[in-house]
C-alpha cells in the first residue's frame, strides 16, 4: 500500500505548552536529520501556528464537532503513514490514549514505530498498566528519559525493546534556527503553575492558596534583597488551564513597589530558548522551564512538585541546594541560594550540555554518537 508519509509525529502538540512545544520541534529535527524522515505530518490540537520542521500539519479539535472526529483524523493519517513516532513527554499514563497509540501502529507499523524520550507513568488505572505493557511490547522501540520509567518498563515488560535515553530538548541546539547572543542577563525569572492532584485536573484549593502566598514573599524578598527585576514567565498559554491563573494572582497580591513582569506564552520554543538566556537565575515548577533554562546554561532552581522534576535534577546531576520541594519550601534559604551564586557563582549541573545532547542524540540510534556538534556556549 502506498504511504503519503514517512512519520506521523503524536504527542501532546498544539496545547500552547512550551514544554510540549519544545519536543514536537525536536522530534520533528530529529524526525528529518537523523532518520531521513523528509515527509512528515504532525498532528496540532489547536491552529496556531507552531514552529516545527514537519511539513503537513493535521488540526485537532479540542471540541470535537462529534463524538470520534479526533480518533478518525488519526486512523486516517496512520494509515498514510510508514510510521508512527511519540516523541517526548508523559505520554503513558492513561488506558484510553495509550489504546489509542496502540491502534495508530496497528494502522501504520509496529516495528517500525518509536517512542523517544518518553516518560512512563503513574497510571491512572491497573488497565492503564496493562495497556502500557502491551504497548512497549508492541512498539519496535522504546527510549525513556529517567530511570524511574525505565524500572516501571522492565518490571511490566520485560521483554520489550526499551531504552534508557535522555529527553529531547537538547536537540534544539541542533537547530541551525538556533543563534546564541552573548547578552548582559538581568533580573530572575520564575515559572509556576498549578499543582493538580488527580488525572483531571482538579487542584487542593487551600494548598495553592498557601504557595501563592509563599511565592509572594519569595518574589518580594528576592526583590528586596537582590535589586534584580523579577519575570514570571508563561510556559502554558492555554485559555482556561494556563500559567496566567496562578501568576495574575500573584502579581495583584504584590507590591507595586516591586518590579515584577509576565512573559507571555512564546509559541516558537527556539525565540524561548534564546530569551531564558538573558537571565541570571531561574526559579522553575516547570520541568521544560528547568530544562530550557539548562540548555540555555542559566542557573536554575527546580521548584520539585513531581517524580519528574526529581528525576531530571537527578540526569544531570543539579547540585543539591538547588533542588526545592515545592510541599516543604523554605523561602530563606531559597534566597540564600540565589543571593549567593550572584554574588559569587552557581554551581553547574555534573552533565556537560555537549554530553546531554549525545544522550538526547541517543533517542534515535547509537550511530548519532558520530553527529558533530560545535556550539559556543554563553557563560554566566
Amino acid at each position: 500500500m502506498f504511504k503519503k508519509y514517512d512519520a506521523y509525529l503524536v504527542g501532546y502538540y498544539g496545547m500552547r505548552n512550551s514544554g510540549d512545544d519544545a519536543l514536537m520541534y525536536a522530534t520533528a529535527w530529529a524526525a528529518k536529520h537523523l532518520i531521513g524522515c523528509d515527509n512528515t505530518k504532525v498532528g496540532l490540537y489547536s491552529h496556531h501556528a507552531c514552529e516545527t520542521e514537519s511539513k503537513y500539519k493535521l488540526s485537532l479539535a479540542f471540541n470535537q464537532k462529534y463524538p470520534g472526529q479526533n480518533r478518525l483524523l488519526h486512523y486516517k493519517t496512520a494509515i498514510q503513514s510508514k510510521r508512527i513516532i511519540f516523541g517526548g513527554g508523559s505520554v503513558l499514563h492513561s488506558e484510553t490514549d495509550i489504546n489509542l497509540k496502540r491502534q495508530l501502529m496497528s494502522l501504520s507499523s509496529h516495528k517500525k514505530s518509536l517512542a523517544v524520550g518518553v516518560g512512563i507513568g503513574p497510571f491512572t488505572s491497573i488497565a492503564a498498566e496493562k495497556s502500557c505493557a502491551k504497548f512497549l511490547t508492541e512498539c519496535g522501540y522504546v527510549g525513556v528519559r529517567d530511570n524511574i520509567s525505565l524500572d516501571i518498563a522492565q518490571s511490566i515488560a520485560p521483554k520489550a525493546n526499551v531504552t534508557k535515553t535522555f529527553d529531547l530538548a537538547p536537540l534544539l541546539l541542533c537547530s541551525k534556527k538556533y543563534k546564541p547572543q552573548n547578552v548582559e542577563r538581568k533580573g530572575i525569572a520564575l515559572t509556576l503553575c498549578s499543582v493538580a492532584i488527580n488525572a483531571m485536573g482538579k487542584t487542593d484549593e487551600n494548598a495553592e492558596l498557601q504557595r501563592i502566598e509563599q511565592f509572594t514573599q519569595l518574589i518580594t524578598l528576592l526583590y528586596q534583597k537582590t535589586g534584580e527585576p523579577i519575570t514570571l514567565i508563561e510556559f502554558n498559554g492555554h485559555s482556561l488551564l494556563g500559567d496566567w491563573r496562578i501568576n495574575n494572582i500573584i502579581v495583584a497580591r504584590l507590591s507595586k513597589n516591586i518590579p515584577v513582569a509576565i512573559k507571555k506564552y512564546e509559541q516558537n520554543p527556539i525565540a524561548l530558548l534564546e530569551h531564558l538566556a538573558s537571565y541570571k537565575a531561574i526559579l522553575s515548577m516547570r520541568l521544560h522551564g528547568a530544562i530550557l533554562g539548562y540548555l540555555a546554561n542559566t542557573p536554575v532552581l527546580s521548584l520539585n512538585y513531581h517524580n519528574k522534576c526529581q528525576g531530571w535534577c537527578d540526569e544531570i546531576g543539579m547540585h543539591e541546594n538547588y533542588q526545592i520541594d515545592l510541599f516543604n519550601l523554605d523561602v530563606e534559604n531559597i534566597i540564600s541560594q540565589i543571593i549567593q551564586g550572584l554574588s559569587t557563582s552557581f554551581t553547574p549541573p555534573a552533565l556537560s550540555i555537549e554530553n546531554a545532547i549525545k544522550k538526547s542524540l541517543a533517542n534515535w540510534s547509537t550511530q548519532n554518537e558520530k553527529y558533530k556538534l560545535y556550539r559556543n556556549y554563553s557563560t554566566i
